[in-house]
Parts: C-alpha cells; structure tokens; sequence
C-alpha cells in the first residue's frame, strides 16, 4: 500500500497564500484558475500543511466551486475529510482523481457528473486564426435571450442539470455581466448567433475559457475551432487554456484544430 505524508489543514496567512500561489503557478494549467483567484484574494483557501512545507489547497469559490491542488499524492479520505471540516458550500469540484473520487462517499446522493476532464491549452502565438475568426465579435444585448438558452442548453448536455433547476434571475445577471464586461464572443448575427464561449479566470497566470457552445444545425463547420482560436490570439494573458470531457472526442478536436494541446488531466465531480 502506498503511504502518504501527514499533513493538517487550516486557513492559509500571508505567507501560505504565497506559498499556495507558487503551488498553483508551478501546476501549470490544472493550477491557472486557483493561481489567479489567489492572488486576487477571491474565494476562501484552506492550506493542506505537512510538518514543514505547503503540500496542497482547498479553494472553495464564490460559485460554489472547489479546486483541490496537491504538491504530492495526498491520503484520499483524509482530503475529503478536509473538505467536509471547512464548512464551505460547494456543487462541483475539480482536482486530482484520488480526492475526488473520495468526495463522491460525502455526497448525500448520486452525482450528476464524475468523470475524466482534459486540459488544453496554448500561448496566443501558437493559436490558429480560421477564416471565421474574423467573424467574431462580443456580445451585445440583442443576444441575450439566445446567450441564456445556450447555457441552459449546454448545462443539461454537458452536466445533466435540469434547465428547471436554475436560477433564472441569477442566470440573467451572470449573462448581462458578461455582455456589460464584454467577456462572451461569439459567431453570427445579433439575436441570432450561432456559436458562443466565454472569458472565464483572467489574470497573471493565463486566461481559462469556458462555456464553449455551438448551436446544433451548426455544428460540424468549424465554428468553435475558429471561435477558440480567436480568444486564443486576442488574449493578453501569458497562456490560455480550457478543460473538456475526456471523451468529447468532437470538442477535443476542434480545441485541436485552434491551436491547443491536451497538456493534463484531472476528475470532476458535480453533487446532485
């Protein structure tokens, strides 16, 4: 049997966040959304402290979502022991098989998603300009409507939520933030567009994208690859990635086909 390193949890001073930040930096793109929303001092951090050095980190975020970074292979049930002790609200949850697979035993049901998520990623330079790259634009609130029915959409495909479940009033001011902060692009015509995706974590550490959607009569002519790829080149962040279901072989192809690169893999875990 494998051992692991003892360690103990609690909420990370000054000098653990600049130690969490150098874990997550050095975790390259699995650690770009916590490296970001640490040093933006956004959400709550909880330190998994060994006898003399930082060995991962819980960040619970304002969204209800939780990252689990490890420097070195931690003891699973004692991680999500971790998790359930800090009192945090969260609904899915991203980080290294092992503690993922141990938070399932914590749920009060079965989850809605637990499956294999693949990184990608790339520098702006490396991304590829398709010819409809030159078609995209930010959103405006003639898409409104349309932006909500595609999350909506994307949500039931992707994570099984139940359009019913969501908040609409919620979903209403997330989508008009995004139009006012001009972080949604997409393809095609006021009111109408055909494929969109978001601006996600945006910092020092890279760019994460999400939400990528392309509407189904559209699909299949490239859309997404060119509307990736175009976020890709725009980005003033250092490194731009996105993470995908392992086996959405279509939307991993057209990753590839914008430029990016499978670079890790992780588990994630949505509760019911």
């Amino acid at each position: 049997m494998a051992s692991h390193p003892p360690f103990h949890s609690r909420p990370l001073d000054e000098h653990g966040a600049s130690a969490a930040i150098d874990l997550a930096a050095a975790a390259g793109a699995t650690g770009i959304y916590l490296c970001n929303a640490l040093r933006a001092r956004d959400g709550e951090a909880v330190g998994l402290f060994g006898r003399d050095e930082l060995l991962g980190c819980l960040w619970f975020g304002p969204r209800g979502n939780l990252v689990v970074l490890q420097r070195v292979a931690l003891e699973p049930e004692r991680v999500a022991d971790a998790v359930v002790a800090c009192r945090w609200p969260w609904r899915i949850a991203l980080g290294p098989p092992a503690p993922i697979d141990a938070l399932v035993g914590r749920l009060t049901g079965p989850p809605l998603v637990h499956r294999d998520q693949a990184y990608y990623g790339c520098r702006p330079a490396e991304a590829v300009l398709a010819a409809a790259a030159a078609d995209v634009r930010t959103a405006q609130r003639a898409d409104r409507d349309r932006l909500i029915a595609a999350t909506l959409e994307l949500n039931r495909s992707d994570l099984n939520v139940d359009p019913r479940r969501v908040d609409r009033r919620w979903l209403r001011s997330m989508v008009d933030a995004r139009i006012a902060d001009g972080s949604s692009l997409v393809i095609g015509a006021p009111g109408a567009f055909d494929c969109k995706l978001d601006l996600g974590s945006r910092g020092a550490a890279g760019l994460v994208l999400e939400g990528v959607y392309t509407f189904p009569p559209m699909r299949g002519r490239g859309l997404a690859s060119a509307l990736v790829g175009a976020a890709a080149a725009r980005a003033t962040e250092p490194f731009v990635c996105l993470h995908v279901a392992a086996d959405n072989a279509p939307a991993r192809r057209a990753y590839e086909h914008a430029g990016l690169r499978e670079l890790a893999r992780c588990r994630l875990l949505l509760s019911g």
